[in-house]
Formats: C-alpha cells, sequence, structure tokens
C-alpha cells in the first residue's frame, strides 16, 4: 500500500508484497495504485480545481495533434507537484517499474470532455529522459471512456487498455521507444488528472546519490 499525504508518502506494505505489481508491470507495461492520494488531500485538490482557469491546448508535437485543456498552473498544480516528488515515493515507483535511478517527477492537470473535440493521439514521450509515465484520476464523479491504450510501435498491435476511474487512482506506465500510447476520447462525464513523467537522473546526480550526499 502506498498512498500520498500532504505530509509525504506512507509505505504500509514491505517491498516483498510489491512482486506481484513489478511482475505485472514488467509483462504488461503498467500498473495502478488504488487510491494513492489520500482522502483529505485528494479533498483539498477537488476544491482547488473548482477555482482554477483551464485554457484548451494543441499539442503540436504530436502528429496528429492531440487537442485538450490544461490548467493553469497554481498552488494546486504546485502542491500535487511537491508531493509526487517526495524522496520515498520516487523510491517507491523505482522499485516497482524497476526504472532506476529517478530523479523528479514533472506533471500537469488536463481535463477531456466529450463533444469538445478532445483527444489524444498516439505518441512515445520519449524525450527529456522521461522513463515512466503516470495519471492520477482526480475526479470525484465517474466518467465513461478516456481509455488508455498502449501499442507496440513496429506493429500498430494494441496490447493493452487501462481504465482509471476511480477517484485518487494512479497508473504508471512504460515510456520506451518500443510502445506508444494515446488516451481515447471521453463519452459521457468529465476525466480531469494529474499527469506527467518520472525523469531519469543524470550522471552526475546518479554519483552523488550513490555517495549519500
Amino acid at each position: 500500500m502506498i498512498r500520498i499525504e500532504r505530509a509525504g508518502t506512507r509505505v504500509g506494505a514491505g517491498e516483498g508484497e510489491w512482486e506481484p505489481l513489478r511482475d505485472h508491470f514488467l509483462r504488461h507495461h503498467w500498473i495502478r495504485l488504488p487510491r494513492l492520494v489520500d482522502a483529505p488531500l485528494l479533498r483539498t485538490v477537488q476544491r482547488g480545481l473548482g477555482a482554477a482557469t483551464f485554457f484548451e491546448v494543441r499539442h503540436d508535437h504530436v502528429t496528429p495533434p492531440s487537442i485538450d485543456v490544461c490548467m493553469e498552473p497554481d498552488g494546486t498544480s504546485g502542491m500535487l507537484e511537491l508531493v509526487c516528488n517526495d524522496r520515498a515515493f520516487l523510491h517507491a515507483v523505482e522499485s516497482l517499474t524497476g526504472c532506476t535511478p529517478l530523479s523528479r517527477f514533472s506533471g500537469f492537470v488536463y481535463r477531456l470532455t466529450p463533444g469538445a473535440g478532445h483527444h489524444h493521439n498516439w505518441h512515445d514521450d520519449v524525450v527529456q529522459g522521461r522513463r515512466v509515465a503516470m495519471s492520477i484520476n482526480l475526479e470525484a464523479d465517474p466518467y465513461e471512456g478516456g481509455v488508455l491504450q498502449i501499442r507496440e510501435r513496429e506493429t500498430g498491435r494494441v496490447v493493452e487498455e487501462v481504465a482509471n476511474t476511480g477517484a485518487g487512482d494512479a497508473v504508471l506506465f512504460r515510456i520506451d521507444l518500443s510502445l506508444q500510447h494515446r488516451v481515447q476520447p471521453v463519452t459521457s462525464g468529465v476525466k480531469t488528472a494529474f499527469a506527467g513523467w518520472f525523469r531519469a537522473a543524470d550522471p552526475l546526480l546518479s554519483v552523488l546519490r550513490a555517495e549519500g550526499a
């Protein structure tokens, strides 16, 4: 069990109990962390979403471009990024995915609304040292659609489909040149997620960590 709280990350199970999750990530390229964000913190975030400003974004680095709405960075998004960079959480992600060493997480809040032309097309995110992606569902209310799909780049075969509709649940998935992913359109309700990437440590940082600096 892993919980992200305002005060930091709480790991309630021994790492030996994570073996099934490690195996699932190895074979399927993704894992789910149920209720990763604890209820009090999630309620705080949801209140912040109610006062936030969203703006439409066209992601031209994807071909064809993806379109969604992103939240203007504020105290709520800053708090989410801060707690996701807790050293204990980074260590847990390293252990669960085998992607190590990881130096930091950077993320943003986005929203998909049905009937608004919002969609995420196939892409790989293999830039700037990204190793593992994460998406946390921030919605209190259920929605339909918005399914994450993962496919093999070479064959185009869809190998995984992941719905993540539980409030506070997170999905971690592999970033690799052999894989691409997309998020299908939302068909009812609204999907709001905090999404981003765990990045590899640069060589200097790796040496400092190894020396305990």
